[in-house]
């Protein structure tokens, strides 16, 4: 590869990290709807028809940095839940939990920017697997080896799951619910007295 050649990726990779950087404060400050993709071009300091040589449209800029989001998410959720079956199932919900409401927490205006968009935009596969699909896939691969690997289950148990964190997590950013303390609490219960009722039901369940 050439200098010039070699400059000018370097270039680009910069131009399109300005434009992320941008998105996500203009995300946080105006919320979805309200941001236009002059405002994210004017942030990132770059013409606007620079804009839409990295992204097509500004959902497809929030998708990318949902993406990072959800990805740094799973790394910590990773960290939390190793490969292995919790010795202390009540312990290790209390740990997810508090996983997942402080990564919302300390994002709170983008997990607003991500709802607003999936309740903007409607589609069948947003509304079936919301904002954190790497979520639900881990929790799904962790799940199927707890339930004795039936996978297609373990796929509705963690959907399931997901979406009652979710719940929960929305009405404790932006609701009028209990302290943090609290709610890490009843997510925990909530969690391990399904997971653990479905899967009981799964193992007494008569081979086919």
């Amino acid at each position: 590869m050439s200098a010039n050649s070699s400059h000018r990726k370097r270039q680009k990779a910069e131009t399109r990290a300005a434009i992320v950087a941008a998105g996500r404060e203009c995300f946080r400050e105006s919320g979805y709807q309200a941001t236009g993709v002059a405002d994210i071009a004017k942030r990132a300091g770059v013409a606007h028809g620079t804009f839409y040589v990295h992204f097509d449209d500004k959902g497809q800029l929030l998708d990318e940095i949902l993406n990072d989001f959800n990805a740094s998410l799973v790394r910590r959720l990773e960290r939390t839940w190793p490969e292995r079956a919790p010795d202390q199932p009540q312990d290790l919900a209390k740990k997810l939990a508090r996983v997942c409401l402080d990564a919302w927490q300390a994002d709170r205006e983008l997990v607003l920017a991500f709802a607003e968009r999936a309740g903007v935009d409607g589609a069948v596969t947003a509304l079936r697997d919301g904002i954190s699909p790497p979520i639900a896939r881990f929790l799904a691969d962790r799940l199927s080896a707890f339930g004795g690997g039936n996978a297609a289950e373990a796929e509705l148990v963690a959907q399931a799951l997901l979406g009652l964190w979710t719940r929960v997590g929305l009405q404790y950013l932006f609701g009028q619910g209990p302290n943090k303390k609290r709610t890490v609490e009843l997510l925990a219960q909530l969690s391990v007295g399904a997971v653990s009722s479905v899967f009981s039901t799964l193992e007494s369940r008569p081979s086919p």
